[in-house]
Order: C-alpha cells, then sequence, then structure tokens
C-alpha cells in the first residue's frame, strides 16, 4: 500500500502541520472513485495523522482494511487537508468550531467507518471491516 501523507502538486501540505480537519479516504489505481474512510480534526493535524498510521500499521481494521490490503502496492491510503482552522481549543467556542466543521465534512462525505451522525467510528471491528471491504468489492478494488 502506497501512503499518501498530505502530498499535492505543489507538494507537501502546509496546512497539515497546524489545526483543522482532515480526511483519510482509499484510492486504487486506475479507479476515479475514492472511498472516504474517516475525517477528523486536531489543532496538530500530521501529528494526530501519525499516530494514525503508526496503529494503522499494527491494526488495519482502524480503517476497516485487512492485512492482505496494506500489502498491496494498487491501493493508497491518503490523508489531506479539508479545511484549516487556525485555532487552539482554548475556549468552548473554538473548541465548537472544530467539532461543528468536523461534523459538517462528515455529513457530506459520509465516511465508510464512521457514524453518518457523529464523529465517533462503528465501535464493533467487523462490521466497520465489513463496511469497508463490502465498498472495496462494489468499486471494483478488490
Amino acid at each position: 500500500m502506497i501512503i499518501d501523507f498530505f502530498w499535492t502538486e505543489d507538494g507537501f501540505d502546509k496546512r497539515a502541520i497546524k489545526g483543522g480537519v482532515y480526511h483519510v479516504e482509499l484510492k486504487k489505481k486506475g479507479i476515479d472513485d475514492s472511498i472516504s474512510l474517516y475525517i477528523g480534526e486536531s489543532v496538530w493535524i500530521a501529528r494526530r495523522c501519525g499516530r494514525h498510521l503508526y496503529v494503522f500499521d499494527d491494526k488495519p481494521e482502524l480503517f476497516g482494511l485487512e492485512d492482505n490490503d496494506k500489502n498491496n502496492d494498487d491501493l493508497m491510503l491518503k490523508f489531506s487537508v479539508l479545511e484549516g482552522l487556525d485555532l487552539k481549543k482554548d475556549t468552548q467556542a473554538n473548541k465548537d468550531t472544530y467539532k461543528k466543521t468536523e461534523l459538517k465534512y462528515i455529513d457530506d462525505l459520509r465516511p465508510v467507518t464512521q457514524s453518518s451522525t457523529s464523529d465517533i467510528q462503528i465501535k464493533n471491528i467487523e462490521k466497520r471491516k465489513k463496511k469497508v471491504q463490502d465498498k472495496m468489492k462494489e468499486l471494483g478494488f478488490k
């Protein structure tokens, strides 16, 4: 699997070293469609996503994937910034801005591993994997 960690046609997306809302999606060579896996928010996006990758290496089910998916070089796990927020979470209003922005993107993009009404991932790992694996088959990723 190829990891695209905030890469754009202009190089590294510098917004990732600040705060905002990020997106993790799955792509496959030769297929235009992608699968929205997860949307999150953080005051340090790259740091938070680095943790996701660290856990993903041992537990690909974090994003509904299987071990054999990690070994497929036709697949790409893409991290991108959806919206930069130059705010600290030092006030409730700022915390609310992060959450509201994240929930807006969850509602728009409907990530497969998350509830459509909140930022919570599907708790049952097998259900999470089934949803992602079924979507992969539907789009010809498998």
